[in-house]
Order: structure tokens, then sequence, then C-alpha cells
């Protein structure tokens, strides 16, 4: 599996969604510190419960994301489409169109975009609360436990269990145990390439903490689109060489949830 092609890909499927991946950075951020001022010291036991849910509609959102397909344009139709705007007096910055003139306007619209994924799938992972809360404190205590052996069979036992959002997001009325034991069969001999593909976002994290956080807005949407692409391709692979068969693991569209 060619990683680079991932990431590369990853950021190609990106384009275009620059105002909803701020806006859902922002949002975050507000939700997770309003939690902290209303329930005080109680609020790491119930971020434990919280963060199935909204783990698994960032997974669901990403995955649509990653999913929408995206014809490569060429440099020299790039360049005629921005110069097409140019002329228009419009621009764009992070995704949101910018238009000059005796006003400046603009345009947060995502709704009419056929590349931009809609801000309300992130929400969907509330609709399986109990099957997504009972995942994150499921494969939280199962990595827990194989850390306190050695570190070594943590990070192992982390990336066997690392597509399990992914699965449920694909399937989200799935026994959780079912979904772990699924990822931990799908990442048979691909744990170092995720190993290596995580590696590879090191210095994306160092710069988003050396910026308050702030770059974690690009950094967290990066990631998980990679990680998106990364579980569809091991998925099909794992079909292809028999490991799993094909009704195992489904794949859900949007209009399904």
């Amino acid at each position: 599996m060619e990683l680079g092609r991932l990431k590369r890909r990853a950021r190609f499927q990106l384009s275009n969604n620059g105002a909803n991946l701020a806006l859902l950075y922002m949002m975050t951020m507000a939700f997770y510190i309003l939690l902290f001022l209303l329930l005080g010291r109680f609020s790491l036991q119930t971020a434990l419960i919280i963060n199935g849910p909204v783990l698994l509609g960032f997974t669901i959102y990403f995955l649509a994301i990653a999913r929408v397909e995206k014809e490569p344009r060429t440099r020299k139709e790039k360049e005629e489409k921005d110069k097409e705007k140019k002329l228009k007096g419009k621009f764009t910055v992070f995704g949101m169109e910018i238009k000059l003139g005796k006003k400046i306007k603009i345009n947060l619209d995502t709704a009419e975009h056929p590349y931009r994924v809609s801000l309300k799938y992130v929400f969907y992972g509330f609709k399986y609360f109990i099957n997504a809360a009972a995942l994150y404190i499921w494969t939280t205590l199962l990595i827990l436990v194989w850390s306190l052996l050695l570190i070594v069979p943590g990070i192992i036992k982390a990336l066997d269990l690392s597509m399990s959002f992914f699965i449920l997001a694909d399937n989200p009325t799935m026994d959780i145990r079912k979904a772990a034991d699924l990822s931990t069969k799908i990442m048979k001999g691909h744990r170092k390439e995720l190993f290596l593909l995580t590696l590879s976002f090191i210095g994306w994290i160092l710069i988003s903490i050396f910026t308050f956080s702030v770059g974690f807005a690009i950094t967290i949407p990066y990631i998980m689109t990679t990680y998106a692409l990364f579980y569809d391709e091991v998925k099909k692979q794992s079909i292809e060489n028999g490991i799993i068969a094909e009704d195992e693991i489904g794949t859900r569209r949007l209009w399904e949830y």
C-alpha cells in the first residue's frame, strides 16, 4: 500500500471543505470547554461516555469526505478555473468563496457544492449513542489492559482496534465485540503500515501543539480522512484475500443512517 498516495488523496478529498472544517473545529472546542465548565471534576467521566458518539460522528463525516467521487483536475484546468474566478472578482480561501466589489461577500453556503459534505453528519454518532459509547469504553479498556503488560503490546492492541469505529460507522447496529474482532482481523499484516502512516503525521501534530491547538483544525481532518482511505483499502484487500466475507462489513451510504 502506497502511504504517500493515501495522504495526497486525503488532501485532495478535503479541498472545498475548508469552511466546514473551520466551523467543525470551533464547535468541537466550544463543546468540550462548555462540558468542562458545567461539570467540573465530573467532566472527565462524562467525556469517557460522550467521546464515543463524538468519534463515531467524526468517523461518519470523514468517511463521507473520503468516499466523494472527485475527478482530479490537471494543472492547466485548475489555472483556467482560477483565472475565470479572478475575472469575476472571486477567489477562495479555505473553501470559502469571497467576492470582491463595492461590498465584500463571503459565501459559506456548502449545500450546493457537489464536493462538500454537510456538517449534519457529524451529529449522526448520537443516533447510535449506546453502541458508540460502549465501543469507546470497551476498546479503551482493552488497550489499557494490554498496556499494563508493556508499552509495545499496548501499541499493537491499539493498532488492531484502530478500525473499530470505521467498521461501526459502516454498521452502526453491529455488536461492539464483533466490530473490535473484525478490526483485528483486517489489520493483520497492516499494523506496520498504519504505524508508519501515524508516524508521518508527527510533524503536523507538533506544529498544531505549538500553535496552541489551532493547527488541529487542519491536522485532525487530514489524519481522519487519510485513515478513512486506509480503512477502505484494507477492507477491500481483506475481502479479496478471503480474510473476511463481503457481507461481514457493509458500506453504508449517507442516506441510510
